[in-house]
């Protein structure tokens, strides 16, 4: 089946939303005046896109990001072209070789995808396709698609959280009168293309060599004959379908009025507005359930309030979704489903665990405990937890007559609930820093003389928020310690040297990213570099949540400060007050050193 829209009807963050929502699967096609792009969607999850005309693509992506050279691209695109029919995707060529890992590859993907979206957002005209009909690779590709979603997989929520962030970003700069490069600038082809005799050009249609999945350029669809067109993109469509799914035990005009409950909630939007996202917060939920009527359900209503959500069954993928949200400055409320739901995973034990570890590392994410339960004890106890609130939730089992205009109600309560709930959430003290203790940090910076005294007082600085912090000297091929504090001490011991630490640059690694582009990093990283010889030397983080801060002077970077939490659980950190005073930590360094210059040509 496929279905055709028209974006002045309804944005394409509103598409993929739906498709996230219903957890459809195919291929999202967008064309409008600048060309045409692609999203690919297994089950919900984006897991590739095309970037209009493949005017981005992956290989460049991957240099331009330090996870390959120029050199590996070449080698991989020449082992390509000598493979024939054996010819792998060039991600799997490059890993095959050596020259990529797997994490480098996941998140070169992820940043292809956020381009793609980036670029969709301000669209406020065009056409699109959910291409919901199976797609089969031809026999001589052994590549198999089905596979897509457990190696790529990424959330789409989380994708459009990103984006919508760089697009408001960039905006701000636009309107401002900054510059602002687009991204076939920023992603311009690093190798020019090959010139043979007898070559065929380039095919100006879209491929899905963006991807990485070369292969995909050979896809059969099996659409049927007898559709002569494409039926228009109706959400309340999707919603009925989905309720003949999931509601199958109840008679049709119960999945007709609830499907109807669902459409008055998907709101169409004509386009997006930077200013529906109030202040610096974006609101997220994370609902951590296995009933697939509760999520589809709880997905649509708090996309009417502007409210990403995030669905998931796995401990594991709870705390990496926290932690991804609390590294882009979303701070998330989370809903735990009822304890007592059927199916074997929600036990009892099991949500009090969850509860138990939540409470411990992320003490100030508010939870809403969903329970259908009469059980006043357990219902305290969830209280005694810290709980924020337990939420009533219909029984499907003991009141089945009427279970319908139950959920209904539960829903209509439960978005009313969680809007308040956003209204009154805060980030913790550690995110909005005193403004007093800002100020006087950039005072005095501005008295200090010196560079070595520059450096060492941002090292204070972040001492304050880290555990262990490290300051380095950037040169020629490695990174080589200055000051530690918290590494060979406690942190009021104060600042000890640290010129045995060294890190080489001479590989790609975040420490290179971050000197390279000049910018502050703050989140996970599995680094290779990172491990063998900064963690080798200090030993390892509780989590590898790591905080590096680099310092400009006359356009080149000249210190990176490293902190971690040590054997503490990682906290929020306020990167853009951060990256102001590091900001001024440059100003001040080529101040002291246009001053010192002047006193050597005044002596002579």
């Amino acid at each position: 089946m496929a279905f055709t829209g028209d974006l002045e009807q309804l944005h394409i963050v509103d598409v993929i939303q739906m498709v996230n929502t219903t957890r459809k699967s195919g291929t999202l096609s967008v064309s409008g005046s600048r060309g045409e792009s692609r999203i690919f969607f297994s089950k919900g999850l984006i897991v590739g896109a095309t970037h209009l005309n493949n005017r981005v693509r992956i290989g460049t992506v991957m240099v331009k990001m330090n996870a390959i050279t120029a050199a590996d691209l070449k080698e991989a695109l020449e082992v390509q072209g000598r493979a024939g029919k054996d010819r792998k995707p060039l991600i799997a060529t490059l890993i095959g070789l050596g020259k990529l890992r797997r994490d480098e590859a996941y998140r070169g993907l992820k940043k292809l995808i956020e381009i793609a979206v980036v670029e969709l957002i301000g669209w406020t005209a065009g056409t699109f396709t959910l291409d919901t009909e199976a797609i089969a690779v031809s026999a001589e590709c052994s590549y198999d698609v089905g596979r897509m979603e457990q190696e790529i997989g990424i959330d789409a929520q989380m994708i459009l959280m990103d984006a919508l962030r760089i697009f408001d970003e960039r905006e701000r700069d636009r309107k401002s009168g900054k510059a602002v490069m687009s991204d076939e600038e920023l992603f311009a082809d690093v190798l020019p293309p090959p010139e043979t005799p007898g070559s065929i050009a380039r095919p100006s249609h879209i491929t899905a060599e963006d991807l990485g999945l070369g292969d995909l350029d050979r896809l059969e669809r099996r659409i049927p004959e007898s559709i002569a067109a494409n039926e228009i993109f109706n959400p309340a469509g999707i919603h009925r379908q989905r309720m003949k799914e999931l509601l199958a035990d109840f008679s049709p005009d119960e999945q007709k009025t609830f499907a109807s409950f669902l459409e008055k909630s998907t709101p169409r939007k004509r386009a997006y507005d930077g200013s529906q996202r109030t202040g610096r917060l974006t609101k997220g939920l994370i609902l951590f359930s296995e009933d697939e009527l509760i999520k589809h359900s709880v997905m649509t209503i708090c996309k009417d309030e502007g409210v990403l959500v995030f669905a998931t069954d796995s401990n594991e993928e709870l705390n990496r979704i926290i932690d991804q949200c609390l590294a882009i400055k979303v701070l998330p409320l989370l809903v735990l489903d009822d304890p007592e739901t059927s199916g074997g995973l929600l036990f009892r034990e099991q949500i009090k665990s969850i509860r138990r570890g939540i409470r411990e590392r992320y003490p100030w994410v508010s939870i809403v405990q969903m329970s259908a339960s009469h059980d006043y004890s357990s219902l305290l106890r969830a209280f005694q937890n810290s709980i924020r609130a337990v939420f009533p939730k219909p029984s499907r089992e003991t009141r089945a007559a009427t279970f319908i205009p139950d959920t209904i109600a539960f829903l209509e309560a439960f978005k009313s609930y969680i809007s308040t709930c956003f209204h009154e959430q805060e980030y913790p003290s550690v995110m909005d820093q005193d403004v007093g203790t800002f100020k006087d940090r950039i005072l005095s910076l501005r008295n200090l003389h010196n560079p070595a005294a520059v450096s060492l007082a941002l090292l204070q600085h972040i001492s304050g928020i880290c555990d262990r912090s490290v300051t380095f000297i950037v040169r020629s091929g490695e990174l080589t310690g200055e000051k530690a504090i918290g590494v060979y001490g406690p942190r009021d011991e104060g600042p000890a040297p640290a010129s045995v630490l060294k890190v080489p640059l001479s590989k790609p690694s975040v420490f290179r990213t971050a000197i390279e582009k000049g910018e502050i990093f703050y989140g996970e990283s599995s680094c290779e570099i990172l491990k063998d010889h900064l963690f080798a030397e200090i030993g390892r983080p509780l989590r590898p949540t790591i905080l590096l801060v680099p310092v400009k002077s006359h356009g080149k970077t000249m210190t990176l400060t490293y902190g971690d939490f040590g054997l503490k659980e990682a906290v929020p950190v306020n990167t853009d007050l951060l990256e102001l005073i590091a900001n001024e930590a440059g100003l001040v360094m080529e101040n002291t050193l246009y001053l010192k210059q002047l006193r050597k040509a005044a002596q002579k």
